[in-house]
């Protein structure tokens, strides 16, 4: 074969490596800044299902907090939706559960405040935010169940735990061994 021929066959495969080497193409590794976030003050994890019916689901929270700071195991109601608070452990393996999950993430460099949840309407959304960006997947409401339950592990708090598996709850999803009465001040 000639080098001319050669040169011919070869260059659309070396065009095409070359392509594939660029920052463009990278997009992968290069968005995935969010969800490699350090679990800092900044950090929040909410998942939202509004299924459009008279019963509203408020979102579910999740923010780290340090291993002495009160505000560990409790979830209070506020205007984001419910907070469950938990160790900066616990929001490294819940971050990284939902990096595995095979979801589509759109990822920004946009940090986005949460915002009240009366602003925020029919929308199956689990969205992460810190320091270096927002994070949103939107889950087939039909895979509910299948997609949230492989992130219990992650939650060590009692609370949060509860708080999660409740969630999980209001949509249908069976949990087994799940004490409606554990937290009588989740109605507060």
């Amino acid at each position: 074969m000639s080098t001319n021929r050669t040169l011919h066959v070869f260059w659309p495969v070396l065009l095409l490596l070359i392509s594939a080497a660029s920052p463009g193409c990278r997009q992968t590794v290069d968005n995935e800044r969010v969800l490699n976030c350090p679990a800092d003050e900044n950090t929040a994890v909410r998942f939202f299902y509004d299924i459009g019916t008279d019963y509203f689901h408020f979102p579910l929270i999740f923010r780290p907090v340090g291993q002495g700071d009160p505000r560990l195991n409790t979830a209070p109601m506020g205007d984001e939706g419910r907070t469950a608070y938990i160790s900066r452990k616990e929001m490294r393996d819940l971050i990284r559960g939902l990096a595995q999950s095979g979801l589509p993430w759109q990822e920004s460099e946009k940090v986005e405040p949460l915002g009240s949840f009366k602003h925020v309407f029919m929308t199956n959304e689990i969205r992460v935010v810190c320091s270096r960006g927002t994070a949103i997947a939107h889950f087939d409401p039909k895979r509910i169940c299948q997609t949230l339950e492989p992130l219990d592990p992650a939650l060590k708090t009692p609370r949060a735990l509860w708080e999660f598996q409740r969630f999980r709850q209001g949509y249908g999803c069976k949990v087994t061994g799940f004490n409606w009465e554990a937290y009588p001040d989740h109605s507060h």
